[in-house]
């Protein structure tokens, strides 16, 4: 157990070690089986559900981190191939800074067209490497170079690029994924996952047979953990923090948020915060745990709020009410709720879509942040 953490339920993103990552045994055990067996990837799930913790922790496995270089992005804040190359090799070069010198140098004489510089992350105490774009910068050559390096690596390389979907936004979105799929149909040695968490997206560029990636990676749809399992691992930690929860405690939280990776984790953060050493916490403490996170983030939610056109905010806090709504122009909704009439609510649903403030499921639409979704009913 790593003495300097005092809270074992960890809500940064940021993947410490096993012990601290709950279940995902089968889904762990999948993304090894296709690396090592020479299947990429492709890794879909609502956002803040774990894709990224899921990830690390495959690359952390022991049969993953000896046999394997592994390079992980996020390229969810890029915005042209540009961004994405940059990424990509600051990524590269950082893992390469604490290896063998000869390494970096072959690196760096591959990919002739980026002038790189080091220093360390006053934040992560993690070895970066700065950017500078040499005169013959050329995102799409320079893009070659990188693959090129990965495939003459002396190891094999398994590189992830999570919210993948984003590149189809890029101004040159197409074309970027037909190059991206022409170079990753050429190696012979690296492995990639490509993750995203906008279903619509990930299944347009997947699973459409006129798109580059149809039908060329491995599925891994990710769901919930396991209750059983969850109540376990916040069982044990907390004893081993001289503290008790009751099963029922874990099981009003999870059920609040149906299992909703990051969500649930955050009230067991607060809910462990708040009990003191050698107390229980019951099913009790986790209302209070929640009113103290919703009044944490209640100005910012206030602040989304009122940035919202009117009918927008009369939509919201309908969808709020109900939780899930298949139907949000039927007459019966619309009646019930008195919101404006069906082509309105057509033209309110559609910038909220697009920009993730709600999410179609397979139970209907309902607001992508939980914590705002509970917010906007106790408040409205």
């Amino acid at each position: 157990m790593n003495r300097s953490i005092i809270n074992p339920f960890i809500v940064t993103g940021k993947y410490v070690s096993a012990e601290y990552f709950c279940d995902r045994e089968a889904e762990t055990a999948e993304l090894v089986s296709n690396i090592e067996n020479w299947r990429n990837t492709v890794l879909v799930s609502e956002r803040r559900m774990g894709k990224s913790g899921l990830i690390s922790h495959t690359f952390a496995s022991g049969r993953i981190c000896d046999n394997y270089d592994t390079f992980f992005i996020d390229i969810f804040d890029s915005t042209s191939l540009e961004d994405f190359v940059i990424l990509l090799s600051k990524e590269i070069a950082g893992r390469l800074q604490s290896r063998e010198s000869r390494l970096l140098e072959r690196f760096i004489t591959i990919v002739s067209s980026l002038k790189l510089t080091f220093s360390v992350d006053l934040f992560t105490g993690f070895p970066t490497a700065d950017i500078t774009l040499g005169e013959s910068f050329a995102p799409g050559k320079t893009l070659e170079q990188l693959f090129f390096f990965l495939e003459s690596n002396d190891i094999p390389c398994v590189v992830a690029i999570d919210e993948f979907q984003q590149i189809a936004e890029y101004p040159d979105g197409s074309k970027v994924i037909a190059q991206l799929r022409s170079l990753v149909q050429s190696c012979k040695k690296t492995r990639f996952i490509f993750a995203g968490s906008n279903r619509r997206m990930m299944n347009k560029i997947f699973n459409t047979p006129s798109e580059p990636f149809f039908m060329s990676c491995t599925p891994l749809y990710l769901g919930t953990i396991d209750i059983c399992k969850y109540v376990t691992f916040c069982q044990e930690w907390f004893e081993n923090f001289g503290k008790r929860i009751s099963e029922e405690c874990v099981v009003k939280a999870y059920e609040l948020y149906e299992g909703h990776t990051w969500y649930v984790q955050y009230v067991m953060n607060r809910v462990f915060e708040m009990t003191p050493e050698g107390a229980l916490a019951d099913a009790d403490a986790v209302a209070p745990a929640v009113e103290h996170i919703l009044g944490i983030f209640g100005q910012t939610f206030q602040e989304m709020f009122l940035q919202l056109s009117e009918k927008q905010r009369e939509l919201l806090k309908a969808v709020s009410k109900e939780g899930y709504v298949s139907s949000p122009t039927s007459v019966a909704f619309i009646k019930k709720h008195r919101l404006a009439s069906a082509s309105a609510i057509q033209g309110a649903l559609r910038p909220l879509i697009e920009n993730e403030t709600l999410i179609h499921t397979d139970k209907g639409y309902r607001i992508t942040n939980r914590f705002y979704s509970q917010w906007l009913k106790l408040r409205y």
